[in-house]
Formats: structure tokens, C-alpha cells, sequence
């Protein structure tokens, strides 16, 4: 052991990375280890199937929808989560997950205090605005990153959900909200820095464009990458509206795109990448 601290000594970074070799490292080295928590559906896709399976123990309790929290919060780790990623165990299903999914997991997601980056997979932001400070509300003073990922609702609805966080920087949008009925959603009056970096994966309507462009605070994005757009005549305009909101400040844009009027194998995708 001796021989080993010899060597790593004056290498910090390889000493903290070395927590196995002495459980006296390990304290300094959980900080680094447990920063990351990615929480899918841990539910059984057939519940009867799963009573069967366990008929002889009776008083097995199925898990819930995020059981990965209520583990991190028993083994004390939960306050060095800095990335957390939330949604359905499979990302090809239409499922969603709703507030009442993580009802009974709020006193876990309080005991993370400084997180940093959220990823949201599949969730209906329609029901969570409503109840947006008591299940999101713990982190709007420290994060920075948002990552949404195929959100159940109306633009407006999620434009809405992204300027309840203050202070983000960063935000990623994979796919556009699936619409709903009109819904009334309140006024936006302010929108955070979002000094970072956009990026846009499949965003098909023209709302969610305009909605970003008229953010009361403006857009100061550095960084700007649309990919997989469905670029169709007229499309451009709309990206084009979201680089001059930001013109002032982008230093770096980058595409991926097929023009879908012709959506034939022949058809080759397009790939540019813009540095200022």
C-alpha cells in the first residue's frame, strides 16, 4: 500500500481514481464516483407476471417507478449527484412518466443539492407545470444544463417549463413535444441566460422556433447545433431566426440534416460545421 501511495503521490487525479485500493480513499473519491445517476422505470412491464414469479414470497413489494433514488438516498450519495437523467426503461415505447410517478420519491430528489445537469426522457411536462416547484423546484439555483428529450405537451407548455430554471446555460431539446389540446399556460415574463450551448435534434415545428426567438431575456448562445432538421422549403427561415436572435454571441454553429422532399436512400444527409 505504501508502495502504492509512493508512486501516486504528486498524481492526484490517479489517486482519487484508485478508491479500491484502500477504503480510506474512499471518502475522497465517492465526490467523483457517484456524480452521475441515471434513474429508469424500474417497474415490471408485466405485473402479473412478476407476482407469479415471486408467489412464494409474499411480502415482496414490487419496486416503484424510480427505486434507483430510494438506493443512492439509503447508501448516502445523493449529494454528490451532479447529473441526473429521469425516464422509461425502454426509450422505443410511447410511455411517460408524470408527477405522480416521482410523488413518492420527492424527499430523495431534496437530498440532491447540487446538481448540475437534468435529463428528462419522456415525461409529460403538461402535468408537471402545474406542480413544477414541488417535484423541480430544488434545483433551480444550481442548474445549468437542461437535456429534454421527447416531452408530452404543447411548445408553449415547454418553453414555459424551461424558464422556471434561472440560471441554465445549456439546453437540448431531442424531438418536439407531442401536441395536445390547448391548454392555458401562463405568461412567460423572464428566461434564463442560456449563455451555453442549443442544440436542436428533430425540432419539427415552427412553434417551438418562434417561441425560443421571442424568450423575454433573448437568446447569447456560444454554440448552436441543429441536427436531424426537417429541412423543407421555407424551413431554413425558422433557423435562421433562432442564429440572428443569437447572432451577437455564436461563435460556433454546426448542421445535420436531410431535405425531406425527397426522402429517398439516394438522398444524401448534410453536414457543415460554422466557427466564428
Amino acid at each position: 500500500m505504501d508502495e502504492i501511495l509512493g508512486y501516486l503521490l504528486d498524481d492526484l487525479y490517479a489517486l482519487q481514481a484508485c478508491s479500491l485500493t484502500s477504503k480510506r480513499l474512499l471518502c475522497t473519491t465517492k465526490p467523483l464516483i457517484h456524480q452521475r445517476l441515471v434513474c429508469f422505470d424500474s417497474r415490471p412491464e408485466n405485473p402479473k407476471e412478476e407476482r407469479r414469479l415471486f408467489s412464494r414470497r409474499k411480502k415482496e413489494i414490487p419496486p416503484g417507478a424510480f427505486e434507483r433514488l430510494t438506493d443512492a438516498d439509503r447508501s448516502g450519495v445523493l449529494p454528490y449527484t451532479r447529473y441526473l437523467t429521469l425516464g422509461p426503461k425502454d426509450h422505443h415505447s410511447y410511455s411517460s412518466f408524470n408527477p405522480s410517478d416521482l410523488q413518492e420519491y420527492l424527499p430523495h430528489l431534496r437530498s440532491i443539492t447540487e446538481l448540475h445537469t437534468l435529463t428528462l426522457d419522456s415525461f409529460d411536462v403538461h402535468q408537471f407545470i402545474p406542480v413544477f416547484s414541488e417535484h423541480f423546484g430544488m434545483f433551480t439555483n444550481t442548474l445549468r444544463h437542461l437535456d429534454i428529450r421527447r416531452a408530452y405537451g404543447t411548445e408553449q407548455e415547454l418553453l414555459y417549463f424551461i424558464c422556471q430554471f434561472p440560471r441554465l446555460e445549456d439546453l437540448t431539446i431531442v424531438s418536439t413535444p407531442w401536441e395536445h389540446p390547448e391548454h392555458t399556460v401562463p405568461t412567460i415574463t423572464q428566461s434564463p441566460p442560456l449563455r451555453g450551448k442549443l442544440v436542436l435534434v428533430r425540432p419539427a415545428s415552427r412553434h417551438l422556433f418562434e417561441g425560443l426567438v421571442t424568450f423575454p431575456g433573448g437568446l447569447s448562445f456560444r454554440s448552436v447545433e441543429f441536427f436531424q432538421c426537417a429541412y423543407r422549403r421555407g424551413r431554413s427561415a425558422y433557423l435562421g431566426a433562432v442564429l440572428a436572435a443569437c447572432s451577437h454571441t455564436v461563435t460556433s454553429v454546426s448542421f445535420l440534416w436531410r431535405r425531406l422532399d425527397d426522402e429517398s436512400e439516394s438522398n444524401p444527409s448534410v453536414q457543415a460545421h460554422i466557427t466564428m
